[in-house]
C-alpha cells in the first residue's frame, strides 16, 4: 500500500507541474477564434494614405499657386466652406429701382450689378457677398475676372471693388469719362485733361499712380487694360474734313509714346476691349475690328448694310455681332469672332436678339423668350426658356447663365 500511494504521489506532482488553462481564465477580446490585424498594417495603411493626400495637395498647389493668396483662402474659409452667404436661391430682386444692362456682369463667376442706389455681388444661390450703398448720379461699372470698378461719369468718384468687399474709394481731380480694371487690381481712369482733351492715369494696386499719357487731338470715350495691367487699349472720335473720324490707341506702360495707333473714318467705337490672351476687340456702329497685337494686324469686319442690333465683347471669349438685314431688328444673324481672331459665318437665328455673349467657342443668344447657344459652324446646341422681360444675359461655367431682368436676377441651365 506504501508502495502504491508513493507512486500515486509522484504521479500527483509531475502532473501539478504542467500547466493547464481554461477559456474561462482569457480575457474576451482574445477568446475571439480570428487573429487580431497586427498594428503595423493599420499604420502603414495611414501613413500611406497621408502621403498621398499630401502628393494630390501639393500637384493642386502648384497648378494654382497664382490663386493661393490670403484673400482667396479667406474667401472659400468664410463664404464658401461656412456658407456665410447661402441665400434662398434665384431669382431674386435687385435692390434698386433700376440696373443698366452695361452695369449687369460677373465677377468671379457670380452676378455683379450697380443699380442706382446700390453696387451689389450675389454667391450661386443668390445670397449676398457684398451690398453697399452709393450716391453716383450716373454710376457705370467694369469688371475683370475678380476685380470691379464702379464710376461716377462725368463726375469724380469711383470704387473698386472685389467679389465680397469695397477695397477703395475716392475722388478724382478731374470728371471721369470711362475707368477700368486689371485682373490684378491695377486700375486706371480716363478723365477730362488739364490742359489736353483728355488722359489717362493708371494706378498700382496700393493705389498709387504708376502711368498717365494726355491725348490732344481726340475726344477719349472708352479704356479697357490688359490682364495684368501693363498695357491699355482706348478709342475717341474727332471731326475731319467735315466728317467723323475715331481712333484706336493701344499703350504700353512701359513706354512714353503710343505702342499702336489705328484710325477709322466715318465710325463711331461703341466699346474695345483688351482680351486675356493680349489680342484687342473694337465693336462701332457700322464696323468692328480684331487687332492681333503681336504682328499689329487689324482685320476689319463690315456689317454689309446690316444693322447692329446686339453685341458682346468676353475677355475670355473675344466677339459676338448681332446683324439685322430689318430696320426694326428682326430675324437676326450672329457673327463671332474668338479670342484668337478665328471668325464664324453668318449664324442665322430667325429671331429679334437683346443680348450676347460668347464663351467657350459658342455664342449665346437671348431672344424673344428663350437663350439659344449656337457653335460656330451655325448649329443650335441647346436652348433654354427665359422670362419674357429678360435684358440681358451672362454666361458663366457649363452652359449656366445668369439673367438681368426688369426688376430680377435669374439662373438658367442652357
Amino acid at each position: 500500500m506504501a508502495k502504491g500511494r508513493g507512486r500515486y504521489e509522484s504521479e500527483e506532482r509531475k502532473t501539478s507541474k504542467r500547466k493547464y488553462m481554461s477559456y474561462e481564465d482569457v480575457p474576451l477580446e482574445e477568446n475571439d477564434v480570428e487573429e487580431a490585424e497586427p498594428k503595423n498594417i493599420t499604420s502603414k495603411f495611414l501613413k500611406m494614405f497621408l502621403i498621398l493626400f499630401l502628393s494630390v495637395a501639393a500637384v493642386l498647389a502648384v497648378m494654382n499657386i497664382e490663386k493661393l493668396t490670403p484673400d482667396n483662402i479667406g474667401h472659400w474659409f468664410q463664404y464658401d466652406l461656412l456658407g456665410k452667404t447661402d441665400g434662398d436661391g434665384y431669382p431674386v430682386a435687385f435692390t434698386g429701382t433700376s440696373v443698366d444692362t452695361g452695369n449687369f456682369d460677373l465677377i468671379s463667376g457670380v452676378p455683379a450689378y450697380c443699380s442706382d442706389t446700390t453696387i451689389a455681388v450675389l454667391n450661386q444661390n443668390a445670397g449676398k457677398y457684398q451690398e453697399n450703398q452709393h450716391s453716383y448720379a450716373s454710376p457705370s461699372l467694369s469688371v475683370n475676372s475678380g476685380y470691379g470698378i464702379v464710376y461716377n461719369t462725368d463726375a469724380t468718384g469711383f470704387t473698386v471693388i472685389k467679389r465680397d468687399s469695397q477695397i477703395y474709394s475716392s475722388s478724382s481731380k478731374k470728371k471721369i469719362y470711362a475707368a477700368d480694371v486689371a485682373a490684378n487690381g491695377v486700375y486706371a481712369l480716363l478723365t477730362q485733361g488739364d490742359d489736353y482733351l483728355a488722359k489717362l492715369t493708371v494706378y498700382r494696386n496700393d493705389n498709387l499712380e504708376k502711368y498717365e499719357y494726355s491725348f490732344a487731338d481726340y475726344y477719349m470715350n472708352t479704356v479697357s487694360l490688359n490682364s495684368d495691367g501693363t498695357r491699355a487699349v482706348l478709342s475717341g472720335v474727332s471731326a475731319r474734313n467735315g466728317g467723323l473720324i475715331s481712333v484706336i490707341y493701344i499703350l504700353d506702360f512701359t513706354q512714353s509714346s503710343y505702342m499702336q495707333k489705328y484710325e477709322a473714318d466715318d465710325t463711331y467705337i461703341y466699346d474695345v476691349k483688351y482680351l486675356s490672351n493680349g489680342n484687342v476687340a473694337a465693336v462701332g456702329d457700322n464696323m468692328s475690328f480684331f487687332i492681333n497685337v503681336g504682328d499689329g494686324q487689324k482685320n476689319d469686319i463690315t456689317y454689309s448694310s446690316k444693322t447692329l442690333t446686339a453685341y458682346a465683347l468676353n475677355r475670355s471669349g473675344g466677339m459676338a455681332l448681332s446683324l439685322s438685314a430689318n430696320p426694326d431688328g428682326r430675324d437676326c444673324d450672329i457673327l463671332a469672332v474668338s479670342e484668337n481672331g478665328d471668325a464664324s459665318g453668318q449664324i442665322s437665328t430667325g429671331d429679334r436678339i437683346v443680348s450676347l455673349d460668347i464663351k467657350d467657342g459658342k455664342a449665346a443668344a437671348l431672344q424673344t423668350d428663350k437663350i439659344a447657344v449656337y457653335g460656330f459652324d451655325g448649329s443650335k446646341q441647346s436652348e433654354a426658356a427665359v422670362e419674357s422681360d429678360s435684358r440681358k444675359i451672362c454666361c458663366s461655367e457649363n452652359n449656366t447663365f445668369y439673367v438681368l431682368g426688369k426688376s430680377r436676377i435669374s439662373k438658367v441651365n442652357a
